[in-house]
């Protein structure tokens, strides 16, 4: 293996390593909801919210570590965003307080956008022609960090006690975490030059915008409720899924990114669209085997679709200032989330588990026409 490959392998390691431990925040929200809900005693919509917090302030700080971090490098963004990420979880699961909680989660959450930002971003800058697969690898991380965490994570919070892993998993972002990110580079031809503009380019950036928004709203609704849809079935079963889905999640990353770097992005996430709005329902069937299938399929192709649009923003705009301009594509996860927490559990209350399910599939499915509405030149 030459020098250069081995540095590559070393790139991917220092994005895909942070990505492990931030991606909790997400895929072991949902063995963290119910004991964190019992230990403050607050309902569905009040515990969702601290959800959709994070949803937020994860993806608003992407737009203003993004811009940092193209601008100045990325060390320094990542590095905080470590930092913050670390102390949030671990002092989000000292308070005792719902109010006190949704601060400091929503200030270890500006941190995940920070780290996410600038891990994603080295994959699309430093790979060329295997920007799908380089990206997919370390997007990885967000997803598989929980199919390791999660056994160890479950047991513990079945007994009510969320302090614990915690406290590691913060410990470990603040150590681990913090001396990667402090190290990371991006390619010094990359940086912005003086006639560089790091404004969206054009009405189609924003119809891509609305097409990620709408098509993110299924892994939204399996990691911010998956446990909610599956109050049928038994504790097993359910933690069963909600192993399944991060794994899956990984996993997807990067094959869906080596397809489309074949295939073309385009092609790729239409594909993927339409298989996850179909996909979505599944949860439905009444069949514990069928609900922890759906979990792993949502989360193979949902999340490789933050790959998918991340390749394909370096693909038509360049990379000088692909941390920022993903960064405004990535709030539309909080769009998503929006739609498939908050205003899912309300649905749940007024109309019913399966009248909810199908308009979050059918808002899906919005997502195509949008897509296809954007042209490539713009």
């Amino acid at each position: 293996m030459t020098a250069g490959a081995v540095r590559k392998w070393l790139i991917i390691v220092q994005g895909l390593v942070p990505m492990l431990l931030v991606g909790t925040y997400q895929y072991s929200w949902n063995i963290f909801m119910k004991p964190l809900a019992n230990s403050f005693g607050v309902g569905l919509p009040l515990i969702q919210t601290a959800y959709s917090l994070f949803v937020l302030f994860s993806t608003l700080s992407q737009v203003l570590g993004g811009y940092v971090a193209d601008a100045r490098g990325p060390a320094i963004v990542g590095a905080t965003g470590s930092a913050l990420a670390g102390i949030g979880m671990m002092t989000a699961g000292l308070t005792k307080s719902i109010y006190a909680f949704y601060a400091l989660w929503s200030l270890g959450s500006t941190g995940v956008g920070f780290v996410y930002a600038v891990s994603i971003n080295l994959g699309v800058k430093w790979f060329g022609k295997s920007r799908g697969l380089a990206t997919g690898l370390i997007n990885m991380g967000f997803g598989l960090g929980s199919t390791f965490f999660n056994p160890f994570i479950s047991p513990l919070a079945s007994r009510g006690d969320y302090l614990a892993p915690m406290m590691i998993i913060g410990g470990a972002l603040l150590i681990v975490s913090t001396a990667l990110m402090a190290s990371s580079k991006y390619p010094a031809a990359d940086k912005r030059g003086k006639g560089s503009n790091p404004l969206p380019p054009g009405p189609s950036f924003w119809l891509i915008f609305i097409s990620f928004s709408l098509a993110s709203i299924p892994l939204q609704l399996y990691s911010s409720s998956l446990s909610v849809m599956g109050v049928r079935y038994d504790y097993f079963t359910v933690t069963a899924a909600a192993t399944v889905l991060p794994l899956f999640s990984g996993i997807g990353r990067p094959i869906m990114g080596f397809i489309s770097d074949s295939w073309g992005r385009r092609n790729a996430i239409l594909a993927e669209i339409s298989m996850l709005a179909v996909a979505t329902p599944l949860v439905l069937s009444g069949l514990p085997v069928l609900y922890i299938a759906a979990a792993g399929l949502v989360g193979f192709l949902g999340g490789a679709m933050m790959t998918l649009y991340a390749s394909l923003i370096g693909d038509r705009y360049g990379t000088s200032s692909s941390t920022f301009l993903f960064g405004i594509i990535y709030n539309g996860k909080f769009v998503a989330a929006v739609l498939a927490s908050v205003l899912f559990a309300f649905m749940i209350i007024r109309y019913g588990l399966m009248d909810a399910v199908l308009l979050e599939a059918g808002l899906t499915a919005m997502s195509i026409p949008f897509f296809l509405a954007a042209k490539p030149g713009e």
